[in-house]
Order: structure tokens, then C-alpha cells, then sequence
């Protein structure tokens, strides 16, 4: 086709003037860029399906190019939409030679601290896109479900491209070891992001390929990719708005049917070359998955993710420099453009409306729903009145780029700036709830129903404040991502109040509900970050009365025993509360009292009445332990008093006198075995000039004598310790002889 044809001569011209190109290729390079970057629909044949859609052909025209210089300190990328954006890029124009002013298009505000918030992020914000970055990994294919399948189809030939064989190492977390596998592992990750976040029937084809054109890049400038939707259709059978333009892949995802055939829903080229050194040595693509850029390299991922957008959706279809539609009626993206100066948004201005404002900086902005409710974390860029964040609208105009990205003043960084800029998050940041506003909505059974979230309760009638209830819900269409649950006080004006935030969709939810009296409250439960699915409670309910704290009333003093354990749980108090019932207070044990050495364990609420199991150490103090009972928002203390006793000692049974012969040896059992309050840690004997040996055991008392010897009788002492080391002897006479008689040894 002749876009391929004409590449090379594109290649070749992206430098700066010291490269100059004769003034034929210029002329040629200029009539492709035109001819690229077109939003002129004028020649553009519609036809009409067989099931009465009315379809627009793009060709080669409505596509957005990356392109890259060496600047010295490095690569610097852009996104670039028409031939005059391209000249101020690279530093020339390309029909006459003429040096022009480069234009950084990463600029921003010009006050240096909107300048550093632009190009930097907190610690707070990097770890969140962190988290997210991390989830998106884990929606790899084999991991969790696509919600569309979002196909890369390889038209690369043998040895290039995709099956370029040279042997790399992995990188990033990309495991591939030649060039066309990180390639092609580079596409499939940027279509799995893209998948998990959009649902669809209907399977999304990208022709991809990657093509070499040597010596045709320079370190003065070089073609990255470009992509695009190939075509447009309207009044399909199943589309949300009449009369309205939408992309192909959104196209088919509202219809249920693929109304394009064969054809690929999105055409994408990239510059093997890069890889080559030809914007200078050592740059090429970085092929990691992760949020990284080192030194010298382009972030693919970034890149194609970017783009991929645009084939999705992202895009004006609108003739800013004439404000005509394409094929003479709106597209989806002009519905939502809205320029507050005027109040309108596009599809309801005139064209010289329309045209004012594209290049109305500042004031053209974004007014869908689902990207207003997740607006917030943008600290610069966004209307905090309302949560409109600003769209590109230079003055002049950037045509390509105008209208169809975010704002460069937005902050932190949003990944469809018209620039690749640092510190880009991999996770579409605001593109998901973007592409959400134009009509991909929520369909997690693919039944071409819109996913609804109904039966939120509480709805009517009156809870307490203070009260712990559940709140409920009921998911349609299998939904089941994260949900946000958020409070009114003003019969569902506003839902100001967050009860919870981004948690697991499991159709309940624990609330203590707050001390904010109304009779106007509802519950709204909506897929976290979007206005839709939601559900909200279909009647006004009451919150009652003031929350008063419960209160903790402590049982009479009981007396532990040094040493001793606790033994069987014991009365320590009763609770009350006039909103909460008795038997649902929370109680527990904190710092406060003054007692040392107590041990409180198994708290139990029967009804109000709170028992626990004391213990004592060896070194316990009398005094007072505090326990704590909380409604869930109030609390109150109460002390409960302890005595202690002394610690003592063991008992123990009386030993009989025994005798062995000399090397031999047996057993003395007392009279009773050893017992004591707390337990005995040991029970041993000794005997002064004895050689043989004796041992105890702490549980029997028996003593245990080995090896008698020598011959002689032996006072022997039986000590027995407890676990606070008190100790109780007994004794008992060791006989030891050599030769047994009837009264005895000899």
C-alpha cells in the first residue's frame, strides 16, 4: 500500500537540517505527513452494511505518529498528529529546509514548581501506581481471565520484526531472549492491560508489524509507531448514541457482532531500526514490563500502550482547523468535549465553535462521568469544582495532538499526554475511565447488558448511630470487581461520605454506622473508580440520636495466688450501651491499670456479662486492671481490681528409709507426690560422700538411686522446687553394704 511505500522517505527526513533531505524528498515526506495526519474526511467513501450500519473507511489518514530525537543527554519521544507538529519537533520544516525553534512538546507550566510536580511524584503517589502496575502484571494470560481478547497478529516476515532472531537478554521481567520475542511479549502485555479493562464479545485484531529501513534514521530524528482505528461506523444495530461515529473495535463491542469481517480493528507500525543505534549508540526500545526507563532507551511498552489507545478510541475525529465532522456527523469523543467558556460541548457547537475552541487553553475539558469520579488524585490539570481534567488545546493549534490527548499541565503524569514524559504510569491511569465515558461499558457476562449493582440495603426505615449493620447488595451479569461504598445525608445528592474504599465485591459489608443524625441517608455501592455499575438505596433511611459511649461496670475484686495459673474464667464486669446491644460491644484489655504481673486471656461477652481468666506471676502486685469496651466508634474504661497472695511452696510425702548393696541401686517413693499451686519445676536429692548418683522426677516424687557406693549410711536431703523456685526438703537414711543379712547390710 502506498503507506509503505512512502515510509522510507518519512524515515529518511526525520532529522534535523545539518541532515537535510533534497527538496523533492521534502516535498514527497510532506504530501505523506498531510496525507497521514489528516482529519479531512472529504473523498472518504461511507457504505452502509447489511444490517443498515453506516461505516467510514479511514485509509492512511487519522493516524497519530511517535517519533524520537537524540538530544545529546538522550532520547526524547513524542506523539505528533499533523506536518507543522512534526516540524516543531524535530527543529525544521520539511518542504523548505528551514530551520525552526524546536519545541520540547514535554514543556509545562512555566513556574518552576508546576514544572516539578509535572515530572515528579511523591512518594504516596509512586507507591500507588506501584500497586496498580503490580495488578496489572498479575492479569497476565494464565494468571486471571481477559475480559476481551485482544489479539497481536504478526505480518512481520521471516528473520524481522517479531522473528528477528538476534539473542538478547531478558529484561524488566520480559523473558525473552531474542528481539522478536521481547517484541512480540512487549504487544501481547500492552493487549493484556488493555483487555483486563474492557469487555467485549467481539475479539480486537491489531495488525502489528515492525519494519527495517537502513540508514533511513539518524540521532536527529527517527519514527517510532504509529497506529490507529482503520475505520468508523454508526447507527448500528446496538448503539448506545444515533447518529453517532464510533471506532471500530467499540463499534463491534456495542453491537455483538463483528461488523468489519476479516478486516483488523487497528493497524500498527514500529521502526525496527531503533534497535539498530540509528538515533544514536546505545539507544534502542527498552523492553521491560516494568514502570522503568534507563538511560539511552525508549519504554516500548509505554509507547504501544499509548497507541493502542488511540486504535481503541481515543481520539477526536473532528477537523479542528474547520470544525466539520468526519462523514458529516459527530463522533463519540466530540459528546464529551466541553469548553466552559461556552458551556457546550462539541456535538452542540457550531463549527467556528468549535474550531475557538481547540485552541482554547485551559478551558476545553473532559466532562465524562466516570473520569470525573476518579479525577481526584490529580493534584494540577483538573477543575476541582467539578473533576473535568483539561484536554490539549494549544494556541496554535497542534493539529493531531490537539483535542485528542490530555493536558501537559496535568500531574502527576496521565499515560495519553501528547508526550512520553518520566515517571508514566503502565496502568491507563484516567484512559480506563475515558474509554468507560464513550461506551465501554461494563459487561462482565458479555451479554451486551450493561452490568447493574441493585437491592442496596440499608433502604427505608431507621438505624442507630453507633448500630453495627450490613450493608448488602446484589451483583447482575456476574459483576464482580472491586467496589467503592460511599453515604448521603442529602436523599442521594451527593455521596461525600466513603465507608469503604476498593474492597472485594462480596455483596456485604460490616458498617458501624456514624454519629451524623438525618433522615435523608442512602447507601451507594459502585465498581471502585467508576460511576457505573452502581446501585444505590432505592429509599431514604433514618440515622438516629447522638452515639453515646457504652460503659463498663467492673464485678467485685477476686485474688490470684502468686505463681498460680488462671484456672477457670472469672466475672470481671458487665457493659452496657443505649444504641448498641450489650452482647455485641467489643471489650478488651489495655494499658492503665496498676496492677504488675497479671495476665488477663480468653475475654468472652455473654450477653453483657464479661468474663476472663486471671493469672499471676511469681512477682505480681495487687492493684487494678483496665478494660476497654468500644461500640465500634465510642468507648469507655473501667478497673477491676486484683489481690494477691503469697506464693508457696511445694508439699511433698515422707521418704522410708532404704538400702542397696554396694553398685547397685532403686527406687524411693514418698509418701505422697509432690504438689503445689503453680506448678514444680524439679524434684532431686544429694548426700554428702555419696558417689553414686540420684535423679527425680517432679511429678512422682520418686528417687530415682543408681550405682550405690561406697559402703556406708548416707543422710540424704529431697528437694522440691515450684515454678516461683520456693522449695520444700525432705529427707530419708541410705543404707550401702556389701553383704545382706537379715537385720540388714554388713
Amino acid at each position: 500500500m502506498v503507506l509503505r511505500r512512502l515510509l522510507p522517505l518519512l524515515l529518511a527526513a526525520l532529522a534535523p537540517c545539518a541532515f537535510a533531505q533534497s527538496s523533492g524528498e521534502d516535498a514527497a515526506l510532506a504530501d505523506l505527513v498531510e496525507s497521514l495526519t489528516s482529519r479531512s474526511s472529504e473523498g472518504l467513501r461511507p457504505f452502509t452494511t447489511s444490517d443498515g450500519a453506516v461505516g467510514l473507511d479511514l485509509g492512511d489518514r487519522f493516524r497519530h505518529v511517535h517519533l524520537a530525537y537524540n538530544d545529546g543527554d538522550g532520547p526524547v519521544a513524542a506523539c505528533v498528529g499533523s506536518l507543522g507538529e512534526a516540524n516543531a519537533f524535530l527543529g525544521r520544516d520539511l518542504r523548505t529546509g528551514q530551520a525552526w525553534p524546536r519545541i520540547d512538546l514535554r514543556s509545562t507550566p512555566p513556574d518552576a514548581e508546576a514544572q516539578a510536580a509535572l515530572h515528579g511524584m511523591s512518594a504516596a503517589e509512586y507507591s500507588h501506581y506501584w500497586n496498580l502496575i503490580e495488578q496489572a502484571k498479575a492479569l497476565r494470560p494464565g494468571e486471571a481471565p481477559e475480559a476481551v481478547t485482544i489479539t497481536i497478529v504478526n505480518n512481520d516476515g521471516a528473520g524481522e520484526g517479531f522473528n528477528d532472531p538476534t539473542l538478547v537478554s531478558p529484561e524488566g521481567g520480559n523473558t525473552g531472549t531474542t528481539r522478536g520475542a521481547q517484541r512480540l511479549i512487549v504487544f501481547d502485555f500492552a493487549a493484556d492491560i488493555w483487555g483486563a479493562f474492557l469487555d467485549s464479545s467481539v475479539a480486537i485484531s491489531v495488525a502489528s508489524e515492525f519494519n527495517s529501513f537502513p540508514g533511513q534514521c539518524s540521532p536527529g530524528g527517527g519514527i517510532l509507531g504509529f497506529a490507529g482505528s482503520a475505520g468508523l461506523f454508526r447507527d448500528f444495530p446496538g448503539a448506545e448514541l444515533p447518529g453517532t461515529f464510533y471506532p471500530v473495535a467499540l463499534a463491534n463491542k456495542q453491537s455483538g457482532v463483528d461488523i468489519n469481517g476479516a478486516t483488523a480493528e487497528i493497524n500498527a507500525t514500529f521502526n525496527s531500526d531503533v534497535d539498530t543505534g540509528c538515533l544514536g549508540a546505545g539507544i534502542r526500545f527498552y523492553y521491560g514490563l516494568d514502570n522503568s526507563t534507563p538511560a539511552g532507551t525508549l519504554n516500548l511498552l509505554i509507547v504501544v500502550l499509548h497507541e493502542l489507545g488511540h486504535g481503541l478510541g481515543s481520539l477526536s475525529f473532528v477537523d479542528p482547523t474547520t470544525g466539520s465532522f468526519a462523514g458529516g456527523f459527530p463522533d463519540v469523543w466530540s459528546r464529551f468535549m466541553f469548553d466552559r467558556d461556552v458551556g457546550l460541548t462539541w456535538n452542540n457547537m457550531s463549527a467556528a465553535q468549535r474550531v475557538a475552541s481547540a485552541i482554547n487553553t485551559g478551558d476545553l475539558l473532559w466532562d465524562g462521568p466516570n473520569t470525573k469520579i476518579a479525577s481526584g488524585f490529580l493534584v494540577a490539570g483538573r477543575d476541582p469544582a467539578n473533576g473535568r481534567v483539561q484536554l490539549f488545546a494549544p494556541n496554535p493549534l497542534q493539529q493531531g495532538s490537539s483535542v485528542s490527548h490530555w493536558d501537559s499541565a496535568a500531574s502527576p503524569n496521565l499515560l495519553m499526554e501528547p508526550a512520553i514524559t518520566p515517571g508514566l504510569p503502565l496502568t491507563l491511569d484516567l484512559s480506563r475511565q475515558q474509554m468507560r465515558d464513550i461506551g465501554w461499558y461494563r459487561d462482565q457476562n458479555l451479554d451486551r447488558i450493561p452490568d447493574t449493582i441493585t437491592n442496596v440495603q440499608p433502604s427505608g426505615g431507621s438505624v442507630n448511630a453507633g448500630a453495627n449493620v450490613n450493608i448488602t447488595w446484589t451483583n447482575t451479569g456476574g459483576f464482580n470487581r472491586n467496589v467503592t461504598i460511599e453515604l448521603s445525608t442529602d436523599g442521594g445528592a451527593t455521596f461525600p461520605t466513603t465507608i469503604a474504599q476498593d474492597v472485594a465485591n462480596t455483596g456485604t459489608r460490616a458498617w458501624t454506622v456514624p454519629n451524623t443524625p438525618t433522615s435523608s441517608a442512602r447507601i451507594r455501592v459502585r465498581e471502585h473508580d467508576f460511576v457505573a455499575p452502581a446501585g444505590v438505596s432505592t429509599s431514604d433511611f433514618t440515622i438516629g440520636g447522638n452515639n453515646t459511649a457504652p460503659s463498663f461496670t467492673p464485678a467485685v475484686a477476686v485474688t490470684r495466688q502468686r505463681g498460680s495459673p488462671g484456672g477457670a474464667a472469672v466475672t470481671v464486669g458487665t457493659v452496657a450501651d443505649a444504641q448498641t446491644p450489650a452482647g455485641s460491644l467489643s471489650v478488651t484489655q489495655v494499658a492503665g491499670g496498676s496492677a504488675t504481673g497479671i495476665t488477663v486471656s480468653s475475654i468472652t461477652n455473654n450477653a453483657g456479662t464479661i468474663s476472663a481468666v486471671i493469672a499471676a506471676s511469681c512477682t505480681a502486685s495487687a492493684g487494678t486492671v483496665r478494660f476497654q469496651v468500644s461500640d465500634g466508634d465510642l468507648s469507655s474504661t473501667g478497673d477491676f481490681n486484683v489481690n494477691v497472695s503469697a506464693n508457696s511452696a511445694p508439699t511433698l510425702g515422707t521418704y522410708p528409709d532404704a538400702g542397696f548393696a554396694v553398685g547397685a541401686g532403686g527406687t524411693v517413693t514418698p509418701s505422697a507426690a509432690p504438689s503445689d499451686n503453680g506448678s514444680v519445676a524439679s524434684v532431686s536429692a544429694t548426700a554428702a560422700g555419696f558417689s553414686g548418683t540420684f535423679s527425680g522426677n517432679p511429678i512422682t516424687g520418686v528417687i530415682t538411686v543408681s550405682n550405690a557406693g561406697p559402703a556406708g549410711s548416707y543422710p540424704v536431703s529431697v528437694i522440691a522446687v515450684d515454678n516461683c523456685n520456693a522449695t520444700t526438703v525432705r529427707g530419708f537414711t541410705l543404707t550401702v553394704g556389701n553383704t545382706l543379712f537379715a537385720n540388714g547390710f554388713e
